[in-house]
């Protein structure tokens, strides 16, 4: 009978085996990539995993690769080489840009397009990417100090989405797993609590680390991580834009879960605190940036509803809002910029009026949908233009 069982277990545990190798071999076959792309950081609430890589599809279809330092752009030495300009570009996924080729990228084309600015002919002109997907301004400010400066920046573009202003409130976010300044008096105060929750330190444990490091070359894992996202994502739909409130999912044409409060003026103090959180942070990169002989810059992206070719659909959402038009953040960071001396390209007015002229779109994908979600290429391009001629430096 011992050796029965010990023979049934045998076969089971070899069944097992070939049923793995069998689908391991099927998704490699088939194509399938989904890699762990991020891990937790107690200071920023994650980053990217160093020297990831695979094909991303949820939005467009990109091979990305991660650079040893933790980014998705080339590698870069810390020492600027002699005769380079260099610009450190901060921000979210539209600089983490995973929807397209790495080239594609508003900010490799912008390097591109810079050297035939007057002023820098004969400098060669160099882009170093550091955005990384759902980071807000109080992530961005802290990789800036503690990172990105290292580089040695001549220029720092803050690339700042209209979703920041939430990721910057712990009030107005679900996730717990970043940090977040508060205003105090009239300054900012930092609040690291996150590191200590139990789902931090879980996802930080040594176990978990060798799930990711397993997902990398087994696909299985990968299919297993993705449906765990899947799963995620449905959650924080249903709670997290709940919590933020003021949602164009009830609009015809809006991009669901687009919180429509960004394109008016704040409504309650939360909203209001929000703002004034935003505001401090940038001129506290501001100020950190000149401390250091880096020019500063903020690049305030497009979101999609702002773009999109049909007027009657934009009008929908500004009668719903009881506003004149979709620029309300804009025209905020424009005037922090006039009261800080800061640069402020605001892309979205010019974007809108190409984009209605030429019946186009700037945002999405045939796999996703066109009109919603990231800039696609042509997007990522004519923003590329735009930045090109508002940071071309006077000689």
């Amino acid at each position: 009978m011992k050796r029965i069982l010990v023979s049934a277990g045998v076969m089971l545990l070899a069944a097992l085996v070939a049923v793995g190798v069998v689908g391991e071999l099927g998704l490699r076959l088939v194509g399938f990539s989904a890699p762990i792309w991020y891990q937790p950081d107690p200071q920023l609430g994650w980053t990217l995993r160093p020297s990831a890589h695979g094909w991303f599809t949820k939005e467009g279809r990109a091979y990305a690769e991660i650079n040893p330092a933790g980014f998705r752009d080339r590698p870069h030495s810390l020492a600027k080489p002699q005769g380079v300009y260099r610009i450190a570009v901060l921000g979210d996924s539209v600089v983490e840009a995973f929807q397209v080729d790495m080239k594609a990228a508003f900010w490799w084309q912008l390097q591109e397009t810079l050297r035939a600015c007057p002023a820098l002919r004969g400098r060669e002109v160099e882009a170093i990417a550091f955005g990384v997907s759902g980071y807000g301004t109080a992530q961005d400010a802290l990789l800036l100090e503690s990172t990105a400066i290292r580089y040695q920046p001549d220029l720092v573009l803050l690339a700042f989405a209209h979703n920041d202003i939430l990721d910057n409130s712990a009030d107005l976010r679900m996730e717990d797993d970043r940090p977040y300044f508060v205003p105090d008096g009239d300054g900012l105060r930092l609040d690291t609590s996150f590191t200590r929750r139990s789902e931090f330190l879980r996802r930080s444990s040594a176990l978990y680390e060798t799930y990711r490091s397993a997902s990398d070359w087994m696909r299985l894992v990968q299919l297993v991580q993705a449906a765990r996202q899947g799963v995620d994502t449905l959650r924080l739909a249903g709670s997290a834009h709940a919590k933020a409130a003021g949602t164009a999912d009830a609009l015809p044409g809006i991009e669901p879960t687009t919180s429509t409060a960004m394109f008016a003026a704040p409504r309650d103090a939360t909203w209001e605190s929000a703002w004034t959180t935003t505001e401090r942070l940038i001129a506290r990169m501001a100020r950190f940036a000149a401390r250091n002989n880096a020019r500063f810059a903020v690049a305030v992206m497009s979101q999609s509803a702002q773009v999109h070719p049909d007027r009657a659909a934009r009008k929908n959402l500004q009668d719903a809002l009881g506003v004149p038009d979709l620029f309300y953040t804009e025209r905020r960071l424009e005037a922090l910029g006039k009261r800080e001396g800061i640069e402020v390209t605001a892309l979205a007015p010019e974007l809108q009026r190409r984009a209605e002229a030429d019946r186009v779109y700037f945002h999405g994908f045939g796999n996703y949908r066109i009109g919603w979600g990231h800039w696609n290429e042509l997007g990522h391009r004519k923003g590329a233009e735009i930045l090109a001629r508002s940071l071309c430096p006077q000689p």
